[in-house]
């Protein structure tokens, strides 16, 4: 375990601060025995995949964080006999490299991942998705470990699925560690089809830019871009942080930004969207650290 590990080459945004400890577990004992230690030093702990979707707040932070970089195997299940395969992955594998490898293998199921940043683990805490299509009925059972540092299973009836909300009990799991995908076979050009679909969901959001994914959830019937896009969000800065002018859900760090820039700017497009419109819109990011609105 590390001491004042520096997080800002750790996040899509390159933002923030150091974390009190960090330590990279690379099985579930080790993922267990991290979070034992976490406890045992009176620090809030968090679980940081691939960096995208999180908000580091600057300076020093009184934090453990775990980071999944190092559960990153990924098996196949075979059977001659069944129009299905399993996969098991761990935590730390970037969704990128599970969506090519589903492609090759011929497997549908997980094309709703195109162009989503960011690790399984953090995809599936914060139910990631596309179209109404997501991770339910694709799950078969996780590991992980729970707030006694114990190692635990979690069958899929412990899962609850709800628009961008963790479908495990928080209350219960400190993380998952790994888990287990049932995907049909499937033609590839059908697949194909799907990915490009998809993708073309995407269209207009910041490629190359430093972002954290969408800033906020979508509404119920309404799409957050569009409501800050009325409220002429677009090019709106403070500092270093910009809402992207191509997609206005997207803060974009044009290079110098620091995490109050970021968060500032969040918090004045939340007020103008709640003037204009009367929608308080709720944040699809984490926070890592303290933040207070001034």
């Amino acid at each position: 375990m590390q001491r004042d590990h520096p997080l800002k080459d750790l996040n899509t945004w390159g933002v923030g601060g150091a974390c009190r400890t960090y330590d990279s577990p690379g099985t579930a004992q080790e993922a267990s025995e991290s979070v034992a230690a976490a406890l045992k030093q009176d620090l809030s702990l968090y679980v940081l995949g691939g960096g995208s979707n999180v908000l580091v707040s600057d300076g020093p932070i009184k934090a453990s964080v775990i980071h999944t970089e190092k559960l990153n195997f990924i098996k196949l299940r075979r059977s001659d006999n069944c129009e299905n395969i399993e996969i098991e992955a761990g935590a730390g594998v970037s969704v990128k490299k599970l969506l090519a490898l589903t492609i090759e293998e011929g497997l549908g199921g997980l094309e709703f991942l195109i162009g989503i940043p960011g690790t399984l683990g953090g995809a599936l805490w914060g139910n990631a998705g596309a179209d109404g299509c997501g991770f339910k009925g694709l799950i078969k059972e996780a590991s992980g470990v729970d707030w006694n540092a114990r190692t635990i299973r979690l069958g899929e009836d412990l899962f609850e699925w709800k628009y961008r909300s963790c479908p495990v009990d928080e209350k219960k799991v400190a993380l998952i560690t790994s888990c287990v995908i049932s995907l049909k076979i499937t033609p590839k050009d059908l697949i194909f089809k799907n990915v490009k679909r998809f993708a073309g969901m995407k269209k207009g959001q910041p490629l190359g830019k430093k972002t954290a994914g969408c800033v906020f959830k979508n509404p119920p019937g309404m799409s957050a871009g569009r409501l800050l896009d009325e409220c002429g969000c677009k090019g709106m800065r403070i500092g270093g942080a910009v809402v992207s002018a191509s997609h206005a859900n997207f803060i974009e760090n044009d290079g110098d930004a620091s995490s109050l820039d970021i968060y500032k700017l969040c918090e004045l497009c939340r007020e103008m969207v709640l003037k204009l419109h009367g929608v308080d819109l709720e944040y699809e990011i984490k926070f890592l650290g303290n933040f207070k609105k001034d």
